[in-house]
């Protein structure tokens, strides 16, 4: 698969209504962890690093696909530059 192709398929997920469905669940689901963490009750460590760690694993879940377009769309303008010099130089 090419990056251009990557690009296009990160392009659609980021535009479609399920991504944006999992987008909101997933925002909704961060918020709901760090209510439960501000609560009252008594955590053992483990269970307050377990809670943190899923909440910073959803926020990493969301930003995938952005991260990934913006890494496509950064190499995409590297091999344009190169291609460009190689051409200016011959």
């Amino acid at each position: 698969m090419t990056k251009q192709e990557q690009a296009r398929i990160l392009d659609e997920l980021l535009s479609s209504n399920g991504w944006g469905l999992l987008h909101q669940k997933m925002q909704d689901e961060i918020i709901s962890a760090a209510y439960q963490l501000s609560e009252n009750k008594q955590l053992t460590t483990d269970e307050m690093h377990f809670r943190r760690g899923a909440m910073w694993a959803a926020r990493r879940m969301i930003e995938l696909p952005t991260n990934m377009k913006m890494l496509i769309d950064n190499e995409l303008l590297m091999d344009a530059a190169t291609a460009r010099a190689e051409t200016e130089t011959k």
